[in-house]
């Protein structure tokens, strides 16, 4: 765990190498996986810009290497350096249209389609071509999809049943290979033939 929701420190990462999660908890605790970040990603910045708690925690997914740049040193580049002050603007500014899209995702579509859409991303961003499709390298679980697409496990494992069913996608151990992007291609564009009884009323989500 490199940072923790709701501590006082005010240092930033910066990646180098690995991937982190991004997440953070209600007060009911339940998880929202709110981004995957890699190299040359930035962390903790808020934090050090206003001193304020951290709002999020961020954990390893695999082997990470990363410099830690103090809170002081940090404010004192951006007050300093024009250019860096404006590129953190475009980062933060980048953030903010990513939480956008986000909740509309959150209330315009359903678990099928938001798990599809977040496979395209993660495919275009982590795949690796493999023998019959795009390997997702990230290694995510169900449970951990579920947070992200802000939808229940129960629900997730049901969507990504029904897309092996359909020949889209094949699953292991946090591993997802996808074998149709045609069709989650169509799903992402939420055409009503691939409704999951998973999204219907009265199942859990």
């Amino acid at each position: 765990m490199l940072m923790h929701e709701g501590d006082r420190s005010e240092h930033v990462v910066v990646i180098e190498h690995g991937r982190v999660k991004v997440t953070s908890a209600a007060a009911t605790g339940k998880q929202a996986l709110l981004a995957i970040r890699g190299p040359g990603d930035l962390l903790g910045e808020l934090s050090a810009i206003d001193g304020k708690e951290r709002s999020a925690t961020v954990t390893a997914l695999s082997q990470v290497t990363a410099t830690l740049v103090p809170g002081s040193a940090f404010r004192d580049l951006l007050i300093g350096d024009g250019q860096i002050a404006f590129a953190l603007l475009r980062v933060v500014v980048d953030r903010l249209r990513e939480a956008d899209v986000q909740r509309l995702e959150f209330g315009a579509y359903n678990v099928t389609e938001r798990i599809a859409r977040l496979l395209v991303d993660y495919a275009r961003r982590y795949g690796e071509q493999g023998d019959d499709g795009v390997i997702i390298t990230l290694p995510l679980s169900q449970e951990e999809l579920a947070h992200a697409a802000g939808a229940s496990r129960e629900a997730v494992s049901k969507a990504l049943k029904r897309l092996r069913d359909l020949g889209v996608l094949r699953t292991g151990r946090r591993r997802i290979e996808l074998l149709r992007p045609d069709l989650l291609a169509d799903i992402v564009k939420g055409l009503p033939s691939v409704h999951l009884d998973a999204d219907a009323p009265g199942h859990p989500r």
